[in-house]
């Protein structure tokens, strides 16, 4: 049972890091200009990432998620 319990707690410990280190990213290109990648961590909020990635799509790139 002991087992059991350590078991659990370790892969939810180790799920909560892995889960908390992915970054959301958008690759943004554009025909004739270098591929632009934006990441929400680079950015204060996620309203601020949200509004660059709308201003780049309005700009004329394509942007696709990131993995």
């Amino acid at each position: 049972m002991k087992f059991m319990k350590a078991f659990i707690l370790s892969s939810a410990v180790l799920y909560m890091i892995g889960a908390s280190s992915c970054t959301k990213c958008k690759v943004c290109t554009k025909p004739s200009q270098a591929e632009t990648r934006f990441c929400e961590k680079d950015y204060s909020s996620k309203t601020e990432y949200g509004l660059i990635i709308d201003i780049a799509e309005a700009s004329g790139f394509t942007c696709k998620s990131s993995i």
